[in-house]
């Protein structure tokens, strides 16, 4: 895959039209604040604490140009595209690390992936469809929680 630094210097700005970006600022996830560039419920993130850095990236596949999608991912130097189903993204991604069922008709598997720079990749899977929401993110330290 794609080396830290070359993913850091990623925008959405460079695959879509600028009137397709809205730019988010003090979006909370992961127990973090971001900042960055969406389009739909495709986001590209960056920290608040360190805004030139792209750290996280999400794709969801039903509202993103097929093209598109497949230019970001060579980029990425991931083999994963739309409708992919559980065991093909497996045989590309390892084995999974987690799962979660948000709605009845899809589940979500966490991978890491492997090498000197590993990443942690979210697969949102339809039952009937495949993949259909793909997020990759650079692994983080944990944050300490606030206490109450």
């Amino acid at each position: 895959m794609i080396s830290y630094k070359r993913f850091g210097e990623l925008r959405l700005a460079d695959f879509l039209p600028a009137k397709r970006i809205r730019l988010v600022e003090d979006w909370e996830f992961e127990g973090r604040v971001w900042v960055g560039e969406a389009a739909g419920f495709s986001e590209w993130l960056r920290l608040s604490d360190d805004p030139e850095v792209l750290r996280a990236l999400t794709i969801d596949f039903e509202t993103f140009p097929v093209r598109t999608a497949a230019r970001v991912l060579a980029e990425v130097g991931l083999t994963v595209r739309k409708g992919m189903t559980l065991a093909k993204l497996e045989a590309v991604l390892g084995s999974i690390r987690e799962s979660s069922r948000f709605a009845a008709d899809r589940e979500t598997y966490e991978f890491r992936t492997k090498g000197r720079q590993p990443y942690e990749v979210s697969c949102t899977v339809l039952d009937e469809g495949g993949l259909t929401y793909l997020g990759v993110k650079v692994p983080l330290r944990r944050t300490k929680r606030r206490q109450r």
